[in-house]
C-alpha cells in the first residue's frame, strides 16, 4: 500500500456545503407548501433534491435525499416514523438523488434531456415508495391497494411540477456558472 493510499481522502468542502444547502432547502420548502395545504400534492421536498443532485457527487446526492425526510420527521414528526413514511421517503429520495446524480453527469444538456433524467428518477423513486407503501399496508392490515392508488393519484401534480420546474432551475444554475 502506498503512502497516498493510506492518507485520508481530502474533504470536498464544495460538495459538503452544496449537500447541506440542498438538505436545508428540502427541509424548508415543505413548510411553505404545507402552509397552504399543498404539501402532499406537490412533493416540495423532491424539488431541491432533484435540482441539487445534478450538481452533487453521487454519495452526497444520496445523503441529502435520505437525510431530508428523516431530519424533518425528527424535527416536526411529519412525515411520521410510524407508519414508516419517513423511512420510505428516505429510501425514495436517496434513490432519486442517486439516479439523477449518476445519469445527470456531464456538461450542459437540453431541458428535454434534463426532464428525461428527472422523469426516469421520479418513476423509479415512486415505484420504490409505492411498493414499500403497499407492503406496509399489508403489514398493518390496511387496504394496501387503496393506499397505494391514493398516493399515486394525489401526487401527480408534484410530478408534473418537477418535470417543468427542475429543468428550468438546472438550466438557470448551469447558465449562472454552477458546475458539478
Amino acid at each position: 500500500m502506498t503512502v497516498a493510499e493510506r492518507e485520508p481522502r481530502e474533504l470536498d468542502l464544495r460538495a459538503i456545503s452544496r449537500a447541506a444547502l440542498v438538505t436545508a432547502a428540502a427541509l424548508a420548502l415543505p413548510f411553505v407548501f404545507h402552509a397552504v395545504q399543498l404539501g402532499r400534492v406537490f412533493l416540495p421536498m423532491f424539488l431541491p433534491i432533484l435540482v441539487g443532485a445534478f450538481f452533487l457527487p453521487l454519495g452526497w446526492a444520496v445523503a441529502a435525499g435520505a437525510a431530508a425526510p428523516l431530519l424533518v420527521a425528527a424535527l416536526t414528526g411529519m412525515p411520521p416514523l410510524f407508519p414508516p413514511v419517513a423511512l420510505w421517503m428516505a429510501a425514495e429520495l436517496g434513490l432519486i438523488g442517486a439516479l439523477v446524480s449518476g445519469l445527470g453527469r456531464g456538461g450542459r444538456r437540453s431541458a428535454l434531456a434534463t426532464a428525461g433524467v428527472v422523469g426516469l428518477a421520479i418513476v423509479a423513486g415512486r415505484a420504490l415508495y409505492l411498493g414499500l407503501l403497499y407492503l406496509t399496508g399489508l403489514w398493518l392490515e390496511l387496504p394496501a391497494g387503496l393506499l397505494t392508488l391514493a398516493s399515486l393519484v394525489t401526487t401527480w401534480p408534484g410530478v408534473l411540477l418537477a418535470l417543468v420546474a427542475v429543468p428550468i432551475a438546472v438550466g438557470s444554475l448551469a447558465r449562472a456558472g454552477v458546475e458539478r
